[in-house]
């Protein structure tokens, strides 16, 4: 069995990067027999911003309690994670940001505490697809290509590739009928790689 974890990094219901997330998560459900889909909302849940307090330095877990705690068991129970976001100032939503800075507790329970909370032995695929409004420019989706790289490599899994795109303010991708195909032909592309 597959367990595909797709976090919408977008606050809006209708987003344009979670439309192109679902795409590619219907080409891997369209491409394996046994999966398990699980969808995470980062604007829905409770997620306080990290304190910098280093108490995960020393066990590994992070003090503070709400849903966070619950993703750190997504994380460690995913096969494929596909992080979607749109672009916030350059880089990505603050929701979004506010989950992967609490990634430091698996950090620091890897390399401070010496207790991992994630399997580091366990192969995980992940993809990033990130949106913009702007016309396309210089360094567009650097600030956000740069975080998302360190979500997957604390969380211990292999970033295959993202889909970044452009000018969605003019151009939504729900018009995009070729954005949809190519999203839809990314996951049937990971599911090999597994």
């Amino acid at each position: 069995m597959i367990n595909l974890l797709k976090i919408k990094g977008s606050p809006r219901p209708e987003s344009n990067s979670f439309f192109i997330l679902d795409k590619i998560a219907k080409g891997i459900s369209n491409s394996v027999s046994d999966i398990k889909i699980k969808t995470i909302e980062v604007n829905k849940l409770k997620i306080s911003p990290c304190q910098s307090c280093f108490e995960c330095n020393k066990n590994g877990h992070c003090i503070i309690n709400d849903d966070m705690q619950d993703l750190y068991e997504e994380f460690d129970k995913a096969d494929i994670i596909l992080l979607s976001t749109p672009v916030f100032f350059n880089g990505i939503s603050a929701q979004l940001k506010a989950m992967i800075d609490r990634c430091q507790a698996i950090w620091a329970s890897k390399y401070e505490a010496n207790n991992p909370i994630i399997n580091r032995e366990k192969s995980r695929l992940g993809y990033l697809i990130v949106t913009g409004g702007m016309t396309p420019y210089k360094d567009q989706f650097i600030a956000a290509r740069k975080v998302a790289s360190m979500f997957f490599r604390v969380t211990n899994t292999e970033q295959i590739g993202d889909l970044t795109v452009s000018n969605i303010d003019k151009k939504p991708v729900f018009n995009r009928e070729e954005l949809a195909t190519k999203a839809v032909e990314i996951g049937k592309d990971l599911v090999q790689k597994i």
